[in-house]
């Protein structure tokens, strides 16, 4: 990750101290922000499009609406790399370094990135959980068998303020999705269920003030118990 470049100029006997700038992905997903640049793709993992810079800011940032929608910005701020920021309604994880806000969905920060339907398609055909194995692949349905081997591309069930599963809950397949995950915020306001691209052992779970999230990756579809904090 680049380093912030601080630059020192003797000028008239002061000393003065200048912040070399920085680029960031700038981008929503959500056409209703007109604070930030539009772009559908602005949600992709990958994300690889609108960028910024500006003289004396430090910081690039990934937030995530609970509504699933997207935003990457740049900032100043004295919030360290890989610090998390919950505003309301709000997930924010920041890093400092050249283009740094994009591979991730704040999994950090509890709060893998629902796909919502409007950036990442889904292709799966399956529809109800109780489905055969016949539309994975080779390869998924051969691990089934095997528990203590995380599955690879998982199926999760991905929505948000689901604090029961329904039969009509979406379930997705993405590749890359290596877990499934629920997190519950500490006041009980929200509950959200998502597939995230980073490996966690089956049954990992994380807490902080603002929410508790737990990792599940031994079947498809584990995602749909019921938390209690």
């Amino acid at each position: 990750m680049a380093m912030l470049l601080v630059v020192v100029v003797l000028c008239g006997g002061l000393l003065q101290v200048t912040t070399a700038e920085i680029t960031c992905y700038e981008c929503t997903d959500d056409p209703d922000n007109a604070y930030h640049t539009y772009d559908p793709q602005c949600g992709s993992y990958h994300y690889q499009g609108h960028t910024d810079n500006m003289n004396g800011y430090d910081t690039c940032g990934i937030g995530i609406f609970n509504n699933g929608y997207t935003k990457r910005f740049i900032a100043t701020t004295v919030s360290g790399d890989g610090e998390c920021n919950y505003p309301y309604s709000l997930t924010e994880c920041l890093c400092k370094g050249i283009l740094c806000n994009s591979n991730s969905f704040c999994a950090q920060c509890g709060y893998p990135r629902p796909t919502p339907g409007t950036t990442e398609a889904t292709t799966t055909t399956t529809t109800t959980v109780t489905t055969t194995p016949t539309p994975l692949t080779t390869h998924v349905t051969t691990t089934l068998a095997t528990t203590s081997v995380p599955l690879q591309n998982i199926k999760c069930y991905s929505c948000v303020g689901c604090f029961i599963v329904e039969e009509g809950t979406t379930p997705v397949v993405e590749d890359g999705f290596t877990s499934c995950m629920t997190t519950v915020y500490q006041d009980r306001s929200q509950v959200i269920r998502g597939g995230s691209y980073e490996e966690h052992p089956d049954g990992e779970c994380i807490g902080n003030k603002e929410a508790f999230s737990c990792w599940c990756s031994s079947k498809d579809l584990c995602n749909a118990d019921a938390m209690d904090i």
